[in-house]
């Protein structure tokens, strides 16, 4: 039995994105349409969970150019180290987040009127960052 093929109208409704998306990724090399019936685009199984797989690796926060390292990795090596890159950037990115949300926390807990000016916690953070400014000013300047 063949397998029946989608028109690219419905598997962008059901992955629920954009037909000028679909368009977009096979110009860009992630899917190719697996067959054409009267000049209209036709996508297998096999390639929606392709498609499937971009969007779980962009929701992961992987460029589109990265998505193409992983679909073309030639070995487990290739594809990990992309992983892994990426694993980083978000640990990092997480970290930041973390303390972001720890200075907007105590800022909301100070007791005084004004973070800037009377808080202990926010002027400790800002000593902290001059210090750590000057420092870097002292290295680079030849200091």
């Amino acid at each position: 039995m063949v397998p029946p093929f989608l028109t690219i109208g419905e598997v962008a409704a059901r992955l629920g994105i954009a037909t000028s998306a679909l368009r977009y990724y096979e110009r860009r090399g992630l899917v190719v349409a697996d067959t054409r019936r009267s000049g209209q685009r036709r996508y297998s199984e096999a390639t929606v969970r392709r498609l499937v797989f971009v969007q779980m690796l962009q929701d992961a926060g992987l460029s589109l150019d990265e998505i193409e390292g992983v679909l073309a990795a030639g070995d487990n090596a290739e594809w990990k180290g992309i992983a892994r890159r990426r694993l980083a950037q978000l640990d990092a990115d997480i970290a930041r987040l973390t303390h972001a949300r720890e200075l907007l926390d105590l800022a909301l807990h100070c007791r005084f009127d004004h973070p800037l000016d009377e808080c202990r916690v926010m002027n400790a953070e800002i000593d902290q960052r001059l210090d750590m400014a000057g420092s870097a000013l002292g290295v680079a300047g030849g200091v």
